[in-house]
């Protein structure tokens, strides 16, 4: 699969990581402890349970607490125990015996005394005898605002993530206000995403903190992620730190895996909604011994129903079969070392095109215009970390991910083939300088990607390997100030030297007000072919105008975060944030040009995006939640000369999140409101009457619901999505013609699937 040039590297590399320099780098369960872009922290772990004494039918009885307040007293670090009344938190770095406290409502609050070297601990609550009544417990929301990390992150908890249809990582950010998902084209299935009004492919998708989906997968790869694989989701904006890489413009999505040290020995969720789509998945985790975990997480999906719901011809949704399957493996010695490797596999065929399309006999001919896109995905990782022995809060860490993608597809006429390889590796050193309020984190990175790709007559090979150096600084005034400053140079084979400083501080104001702000440069190379998939399905000749150089930005930011304290129990928080981000150079798609082509080439002017985003979150009483957001963006980019609105992106949202549940989430009602801006749509004033749009797409609004039973180990639900069958007419330009000269499947502004229904069944053994 790799050049001599790259098999040399890779063995070089895997020798290193014989010799232990690996890194270690995730995020707790909703544990705000860990530092943005941090590596292994030398603070101990406290790891337990928390349960309860429950008078139940004249019987004392003990069950677990989920989502129990955990706080380190006289400090703001502490965290959650998960739905199964588990919990790993950070210690703070002290040698004194440490108080944590426990609360829950209904239950007394109880202290405990932690000292120094204690790793483990069973909690028991007692039933707070005084309330006579006690209507619902104390749980975590679907979403959250990090109160730690030093720059805006937003936490999609599992909770969130199971409020909707959440069978993949391109349905995840339904109830974001941040992330925009929308289909690409009419006829692939393609999802993409914005941050800050831009494409997806400035923001970079990490699975822990390693690169995730990037390359050639950027066009399908958010539905390479199954929804019930995840543990949670932060999202944060702006440049992120220079540990992760030079790619990073708009913002970073980082995905948090399930771990085998502390998930479900059993989990099983089904699926199928209305329009014919099945689903099952599965994830067990095994402790082998006190160090060894391993975890296996696996899921299938088909799609073998028909659906033309506009009466166009065109399946709305393509068929297909997706087979997906995680082996994880987890090694952890306290104070010593924390080894994580693990290997992903994908396959993932969908056909679609028009109803009558057969695959037989019909491709390659105009009988019927039909699609199909076949890829096989592999991917490796490892990575952990050590602790220096005989030095205080040092540790050597290391990353490797190794990416195998292959994909064959046609479109129409149109056929497209792309390989990709790559390998990163990653070696970080950490430590203090003096004391912990000044440390260090400073390494080396290879990036190595080779591609191949072939678009009808058009062969496009090309090799990138870029090797870098990368240091941070961070001061922190414990409670009150945290500074970052980060300073990386890669040298790029084909683009000379990437020089990327980046900036971030938190300053918290009060005890209730956190302001937040980021400055950062950042760098990418252009996959044109596979970052816009969509033209593919259209009969739009691709012009390449001139040489790409690579593309760079500027990302500004500020946030302030205000909590409001209501009850003990309940506060209300507000956020509010404003992001610019300046292009020096990105290659332009013009659209406008000409109804026939697309042509590509390097920026010639202006490009900027403005975002603001104003957030609310209310407890108006135990057991209901509101999220309110408004964000606005205002895109501009010099196309042909001329500075215009970016095309395809709403000008506008607006999100109303609704979220009710009764004692222990026996009953849980879910809803999510959106309101979509108007966006600007290419120009198609020159073609046929019959075929022209107009200029701007309409606003709309979008309604989804849910509602969910909860039982001992087993949750029931059902729900719907576009419950206001809001649906784009027309979605695809001459349809009538598949293989005209005007065919377009590419103007997608809104959804063109209407109404639809789902239901499922989720287990849990443990």
């Amino acid at each position: 699969m790799f050049s001599y040039k790259s098999k040399t590297f890779i063995t070089t590399m895997f020798a290193l990581l014989i010799f232990g320099n690996m890194q270690a780098n995730e995020y707790p369960r909703y544990d705000e402890t860990a530092a943005l872009g941090s590596s292994l922290q030398a603070h101990e772990h406290l790891k337990g349970i928390v349960r309860a004494t429950v008078e139940s039918n004249g019987k004392q009885e003990i069950q677990t607490l989920p989502y129990a307040s955990l706080q380190w007293a006289g400090t703001t670090q502490g965290g959650t125990s998960d739905e199964n009344g588990h919990f790993d938190l950070h210690k703070p770095n002290t040698t004194e015996v440490l108080q944590l406290v426990i609360s829950y409502t209904g239950y007394t609050a109880d202290t405990i005394a932690i000292p120094p070297g204690k790793t483990y601990i069973e909690i028991l609550l007692t039933e707070n005898v005084q309330l006579e009544e006690v209507t619902v417990r104390r749980r975590l929301g679907g979403s959250f605002i990090s109160a730690i990390q030093p720059a805006k992150t937003e936490v999609i908890t599992i909770n969130g993530l199971q409020s909707l249809a959440c069978c993949n990582l391109s349905e995840s950010f339904e109830n974001s206000a941040t992330v925009d998902v929308g289909y690409s084209d009419a006829v692939s299935g393609a999802k993409r995403i914005q941050m800050l009004g831009l494409a997806g492919v400035y923001s970079q998708l990490m699975f822990e903190n390693l690169p995730g989906i990037r390359g050639l997968s950027s066009s399908y790869g958010l539905t390479y992620i199954p929804g019930t694989w995840m543990e949670s989701i932060q999202i944060s904006k702006g440049s992120s730190s220079v540990l992760n890489g030079y790619e990073s413009t708009t913002g970073q999505i980082n995905i948090e895996y399930k771990k085998p040290q502390r998930s479900e020995t059993l989990f099983l969720n089904l699926f199928a909604n209305s329009e014919g789509r099945l689903e099952a998945n599965m994830n067990s985790a095994i402790e082998i011994d006190e160090t060894w975990s391993t975890m296996l997480l696996g899921h299938v999906s088909t799609q073998q129903m028909k659906i033309d719901h506009n009466g166009n011809s065109f399946l709305d949704v393509p068929l297909g079969t997706q087979i997906n399957l995680m082996n994880r493996w987890n090694h952890e010695v306290d104070h010593k070392r924390h080894v994580q490797f693990g290997v992903h596999v994908l396959n993932d065929n969908r056909y679609g095109g028009q109803t009558f399309f057969d695959r037989a006999t019909d491709r390659g001919t105009t009988n019927a215009y039909g699609s199909e896109i076949e890829t096989t995905r592999l991917q490796g990782f490892m990575k952990a970390g050590f602790f220096l022995p005989n030095t205080l809060e040092s540790s050597i860490g290391f990353m490797l991910v190794g990416t195998y993608y292959d994909q064959n597809s046609f479109f129409g006429l149109n056929n497209y083939s792309g390989k990709q390889n790559s390998l990163y590796s990653n070696i970080v050193y950490q430590s203090i300088l003096g004391s912990t309020s000044h440390r260090i984190n400073t390494g080396i990175s290879y990036q190595l990607d080779e591609y191949s790709e072939l678009f009808n007559n058009t062969l496009l090979n090309r090799t990138e390997s870029v090797p870098g150096i990368f240091g941070e600084y961070t001061y922190t005034l414990p409670e009150t100030f945290t500074l970052i400053l980060g300073l990386r140079a890669d040298h790029h084979n084909m683009h000379d030297w990437f020089i990327t400083p980046r900036i971030h501080f938190r300053y918290q104001i009060n005890e209730n007000g956190t302001l937040r702000g980021s400055a950062g440069k950042g760098f990418r190379t252009a996959n044109v072919f596979s970052e816009h998939s969509s033209i593919m399905a259209s009969s739009r000749q691709l012009v390449f105008a001139e040489e790409f150089r690579a593309e760079e930005a500027w990302n500004y930011g500020l946030n302030y975060t205000h909590v409001f304290p209501v009850t003990e129990e309940r506060n209300i928080t507000w956020s509010a944030d404003f992001y610019r981000t300046d292009f020096i150079n990105q290659v332009i798609a013009d659209l406008d040009q000409s109804v026939n082509r697309v042509v590509f080439y390097n920026l010639d002017g202006k490009s900027y995006s403005n975002s603001f985003q104003t957030d609310l979150t209310i407890q108006p009483f135990d057991g209901f939640e509101i999220f309110t957001a408004y964000r606005m963006d205002d895109v501009k980019t010099t196309i042909g000369g001329k500075l215009m609105e970016a095309p395809l992106t709403s000008r506008y949202k607006g999100l109303l999140t609704l979220s009710y549940a009764t004692r222990y989430e026996k009953w849980k009602i879910d809803m999510t409101n959106q309101l979509n801006g108007p966006g600007r749509i290419p120009d198609t004033s020159r073609s046929p009457g019959e075929y022209q749009q107009p200029e701007y797409s309409p606003v709309y609004y979008i309604l989804h619901a849910q509602i969910t039973r909860r039982f001992r180990n087993m949750d029931i639900y059902f729900g719907g999505e576009n419950l206001t069958n809001f649906k784009q007419q027309n979605p695809i330009i001459a349809a009538d013609d598949p293989f005209g000269s005007y065919f377009d499947s590419s103007m997608i502004w809104g959804p063109f699937m209407g109404r639809m229904f789902y239901a499922g069944i989720r287990y849990t053994f443990n």
